[in-house]
């Protein structure tokens, strides 16, 4: 069961080894006269075997509940959860701890921080957990059939998914010589996403690319030849939206409302692998991940569907999201959790690159929907052995570099620092 208590650091006396040896210790040596030292033993005996009874006791009957707090961040946003603990029996839990392992980048981070204990960090490993930083928080002891609230601030830090599945409570015996932990959460329900940080972006290359002009339209247009509905005339509206018809009827004056139609959508191709290889640029590839988290939220405010190609990854598959079914949310979420495929090294030590493999099926199917592609990679170098390039039309592709580099071919190729919007100065 996902909250049976485990035995995790508790001392060697109250193992059933330790335990059999004192009390055969304590009988042999009252049977040989040895008063004192059967006394002695007899009482570790006794001691040891009430200390491991209390800590199997410990956590029975306790409920923990876990409420509100964001799932979905930004980079410097907090989050605060709510934790109930509740002691449904009659014996008091003399002492409780929270523990939280975080995740390796550290992406999410409690208030509350320690460095981990020896016998943690073998379980921290294991788990490919972060083994320099741990969340922990002391509580007060937890009376019989008493309730306590706390309250527990996070705050972002970085891009990544942080799973609470490690998250554990911990208590045992009044002597402190036991200690049992139960997870908090069941499995899947702790997941935390911190999406790529935010930068001011400007739009404006993908919605002229859509309507062919930089009119504002923001993404959305009207549709002259489908009426919607009509309202009153107001000294604002254009003499052009007059419903003439029902004027000439002699009927108030009225102006038509146009059915809104959307442009054909944009769709990204993030090429992870050519950030890495033998020179990675891990730096480069964040700041990529965070101009492109950017220009989603933008288009996503001016009405213009997106969708979003990844190549395959560490620790995920070659996936395609269609705008036709994939929100923004869904899309800053792939983002947060994509990371370029391990190191692979030849005979002799070299890292060999890997190719960018994607998965085209999906991709090409979104074609007649799609009004454009953009392939953003750190340059051109990699581009030639591309061949899902050559599949789609050169027309409707361009190219966006980290790098500025030169054309790659017939394709239209933009620097990515164009994209980025500077702050005016004042």
């Amino acid at each position: 069961m996902w909250d049976k208590p485990i035995l995790t650091h508790s001392s060697n006396l109250v193992s059933l080894p330790a335990l059999a040896g004192e009390l055969l210790g304590g009988v042999l040596a009252a049977f040989f006269g040895q008063g004192a030292l059967a006394a002695v033993l007899l009482l570790i005996f006794l001691l040891s075997g009430t200390a491991r009874l209390w800590g199997r006791l410990a956590l029975r009957q306790v409920k923990v509940r876990v409420t509100g707090g964001s799932r979905c961040l930004f980079p410097d946003q907090e989050t605060t959860l709510e934790l109930e603990l509740q002691n449904d029996k009659f014996f008091p839990l003399v002492w409780l701890e929270l523990f939280f392992p975080l995740d390796e980048r550290l992406s999410l981070v409690p208030e509350r921080s320690r460095r981990p204990d020896d016998w943690e960090a073998a379980s921290l490993r294991e788990q490919k957990a972060n083994t320099e930083l741990v969340g922990g928080m002391r509580l007060r002891p937890l009376l019989w059939y008493e309730t306590t609230r706390i309250s527990c601030r996070w705050t972002a830090k970085c891009r990544g998914v942080y799973n609470a599945d490690g998250w554990r409570l911990r208590t045992g015996d009044g002597f402190g010589l036991t200690c049992r932990e139960r997870a908090l959460l069941r499995p899947g329900e702790g997941r935390f996403v911190v999406y790529p940080r935010l930068t001011d972006v400007s739009p404006e290359l993908f919605l002229r690319n859509l309507w062919n002009a930089e009119t504002g339209a923001r993404g959305v247009m009207e549709d002259p030849t489908v009426i919607r509905s009509t309202r009153d005339y107001l000294t604002t509206d254009s003499p052009r939206q007059i419903n003439w018809r029902l004027l000439a009827r002699g009927l108030p004056l009225t102006v038509n409302v146009y059915e809104s139609i959307l442009p054909r959508s944009v769709h990204f191709l993030l090429d992870g692998e050519s950030f890495s290889g033998p020179e990675p640029h891990p730096e480069a590839l964040e700041e990529t991940l965070s101009i492109l988290a950017s220009e989603l939220v933008r288009l996503d405010q001016a009405k213009v569907r997106c969708g979003l190609s990844l190549c395959k990854g560490s620790a995920s598959p070659a996936v395609t999201l269609p705008a036709a079914t994939a929100g923004t949310e869904e899309l800053l979420c792939a983002l947060a959790a994509y990371d370029p495929l391990p190191e692979k090294l030849d005979e002799a030590g070299n890292v060999i690159p890997q190719a960018s493999r994607f998965d085209t099926g999906p991709l090409l199917e979104a074609g007649p929907s799609v009004g454009r592609y953009y392939y953003i990679t750190y340059d051109t170098a990699p581009l030639p052995a591309q061949t899902l390039l050559h599949h789609l039309d050169h027309t409707c592709l361009s190219v966006l570099t980290y790098r500025e580099t030169t054309p790659y071919g017939e394709f239209e190729t933009v620097p990515l620092c164009h994209l980025k919007e500077e702050k005016a100065h004042g």
